[in-house]
């Protein structure tokens, strides 16, 4: 069989909801049941969406686009959203968050860059190829289409950032009777590196009321072209209305900060839609560095930690292996409940002392002692 077929994924519905059943669950081992169903077929499992690569398909000189076709378990998509992809090398599992670069929620893609030194993504670009299988969880984020639907949108984008940003103009633009405007700002440092570019063409022939512009780094620009990082002056060279334009943004941190900050300055109304995939900054140890007692509570560990590093680096340091995926706050594999203590969130710079709360180990520092159910 190349997929599974419907009749096969009807069975192990029925089959899973009768495992699932109140009393069988408690005598049931997914894990079990999941190691035997896969010697049956790649894609038979009980809590896992496993899909199967049947196309590759370059995106860049350095980028490809899996084509991907999941099991019975895949609940589709919005454009913008991501999953967590999970793959084996060399024993160990490892865990990545890719956005999903279409629109159609027919149509499952990751689109993987190749970064230098990337253990997940060299291997997906070298070793992966059709027919192999990859696990990844349903779609997640909030990165989607504002409702209802703006009539003026400006997408910014650099690297993998214009991954789902590429999906979200499809969307916007595939909406029946949408006569609005579509601005795609695509940074690079050269054509053949920014993403997407034979694909942004096609799109264009398809759609006179998209624009795509691009702001090309390392190389000499064209006319109709921007050269270097994004600025006051390639808004103003290209939107005299900027104002009535609402701009979503991804990529690395440095742009979204900018047209972050080049919003708050001008006082626009609507406020930026933004998404990064930068990790965030973990702070440095310094002098007023203070000790934390960090109680392991499911391991059975106490170890003094400090209040300046994450929870989930810290748990790592002290040789406990937590689940994660993305490290940025993103993906929330990493979720654990804290039962007491004191924590301050990287992404929001809020602290919570609540007891019994869920919190994300990799943007959450101690600043007291801390027990944790891990």
């Amino acid at each position: 069989m190349d997929i599974l077929s419907p009749v096969l994924g009807q069975l192990a519905r029925r089959a899973g909801a009768a495992l699932r059943h109140p009393l069988l669950a408690p005598l049931v081992n997914e894990h079990v049941v999941d190691f035997y169903a896969r010697h049956l077929h790649p894609q038979l499992s009980m809590r896992q969406v496993i899909a199967r690569v049947t196309a590759r398909q370059a995106a860049s000189a350095d980028a490809v686009t899996l084509h991907l076709v999941p099991n019975y378990l895949w609940r589709g998509f919005r454009a913008g959203q991501h999953v967590t992809l999970t793959v084996e090398i060399d024993g160990v599992r490892h865990h990545r968050v890719y956005s999903l670069s279409a629109a159609n929620a027919d149509d499952v893609q990751i689109t993987v860059k190749r970064q230098p030194g990337g253990l997940v993504s060299n291997y997906l670009l070298d070793q992966v190829y059709d027919g192999d299988y990859l696990q990844i969880s349903p779609a997640f984020g909030d990165f989607v289409l504002p409702e209802p639907a703006p009539q003026k949108l400006l997408l910014i984008g650099a690297g993998s950032g214009m991954t789902p940003l590429l999906a979200l103009a499809e969307a916007l633009l595939q909406m029946p009777d949408y006569t609005g405007q579509v601005l795609v700002l695509n940074y690079g440092r050269s054509h053949e590196e920014t993403l997407f570019h034979s694909r942004l063409l096609r799109l264009k022939t398809l759609h006179p009321n998209l624009r795509v512009v691009y702001g090309l780094t390392a190389e000499g620009v064209s006319e109709g072209e921007l050269s270097g990082r994004f600025c006051a002056r390639h808004l103003d060279e290209l939107l005299a209305d900027a104002a009535e334009w609402q701009v979503m943004a991804c990529g690395p941190q440095g742009l979204v900060d900018s047209v972050k900050a080049l919003w708050a300055e001008r006082g626009y109304p609507l406020a930026p839609l933004t998404e990064s995939f930068t990790p965030l900054a973990v702070p440095q140890a310094t002098a007023g560095q203070q000790p934390v007692a960090l109680h392991f509570r499911l391991a059975g560990r106490a170890v003094t930690g400090n209040n300046q590093q994450p929870l989930l680096q810290q748990a790592e340091a002290a040789g406990l292996l937590p689940a994660s995926g993305c490290r940025m706050g993103i993906c929330f594999s990493c979720t654990c409940r804290k039962t007491s203590g004191t924590v301050k969130n990287l992404l929001t710079g809020q602290t919570s002392s609540e007891p019994d709360e869920d919190i994300r180990l990799c943007v959450s520092v101690p600043l007291s002692d801390v027990s944790i159910s891990l």
